[in-house]
């Protein structure tokens, strides 16, 4: 017989690994700790299997408690925009955007967007969530978030979405200010690059643009990263400005990140993979004319704004 999981349940185990502690967890849902634990125990007499460990410093979800919490985050993200399209009708104001952004245009673009939004007193609030290409359109399909601003594939196609074009990019070669390669108008051979520093970051432009993949394509030989990042464009960018290193990045994007900074995009004997900007959205996007209004704002400012980097 089929089990069927309250989502109420889920919820809760989301809350109690957000906040690493049961008596944590019940003050925030307004519940008591034995109730909880009671809640505890009863997923998991319906799982089968144990999904948290108590400690004295709290608890810690096991592999199957993570990967139900995450399901119960889900939940958690319904639940609020629930609460905020219920309180946007009380008070006659317009409800959240929920905005997601890949990690490179967030620190290029999207943070200024919605902190000029704000500044100008428009009247929208938002939402914004960082994450890998692959998670904003599972989120999308999922009607968890309403926009999704990400550097995709020239000919990606999702069905049930659609994508607004911004600008033409590619997976470019970057190296740092101190590297023997700037300044240099001929390509890099195969024997300099294995010798060279690199620097690398997951989940910023997909898994087809990987360091591996990217290295495999050009045909050069495969080096171990000396630095490897997970969605922190931060300190990559900043660690590459004062380095010898190799990075692959998506170009317009990190020439506008990397101005004055002296690092250089590389030029390659190969073409490198063609890329763009695109703003996502449902199909019905066009019907809720606030969220109209806001991608074409969007789109306006990011025209606008990688313009600034050159083709």
């Amino acid at each position: 017989m089929r089990t069927t999981l309250d989502p109420k349940l889920l919820y809760h185990l989301h809350i109690i690994f957000e906040s690493g502690s049961l008596s944590a967890a019940a003050e925030m849902l307004s519940v008591s700790q034995p109730t909880l634990s009671r809640t505890a125990s009863t997923l998991e007499a319906q799982v089968g299997r144990q999904l948290m460990v108590r400690g004295r410093n709290g608890v810690v979800l096991t592999e199957a408690g993570i990967l139900l919490a995450k399901q119960g985050r889900k939940i958690a993200s319904d639940l609020k925009q629930a609460d905020d399209i219920l309180n946007a009708l009380k008070s006659d104001n317009p409800p959240t955007i929920r905005l997601g952004v890949g990690p490179l245009l967030a620190h290029a673009a999207m943070n200024d967007f919605v902190t000029g939004m704000m500044q100008a007193g428009r009247r929208a609030s938002f939402d914004v969530q960082i994450g890998a290409a692959r998670q904003l359109v599972s989120d999308l399909l999922h009607g968890h978030l309403d926009i999704a601003v990400m550097t995709t594939p020239t000919n990606m196609r999702v069905e049930h979405l659609r994508s607004l074009h911004v600008a033409d990019d590619h997976i470019g070669l970057f190296a740092g200010p101190k590297s023997p390669f700037v300044g240099r108008n001929s390509p890099v051979t195969r024997d300099a690059l294995a010798s060279a520093n690199w620097m690398a970051i997951d989940a910023a432009f997909g898994p087809t643009s990987s360091h591996e993949n990217m290295l495999r394509k050009l045909d050069f030989p495969y080096v171990v990263p000396a630095i490897q990042f997970n969605m922190n464009i931060q300190g990559l960018v900043s660690a590459l400005a004062i380095s010898d290193a190799l990075c692959f990045l998506p170009a317009r994007l990190t020439r506008l990140m990397t101005k004055h900074t002296g690092v250089e995009e590389i030029p390659l004997a190969i073409k490198s993979e063609a890329r763009q900007t695109a703003i996502w959205h449902a199909a019905d996007a066009d019907l809720n004319s606030k969220l109209a209004e806001t991608i074409r704002e969007c789109r306006s400012f990011l025209t606008r704004r990688l313009a600034d980097a050159g083709g």
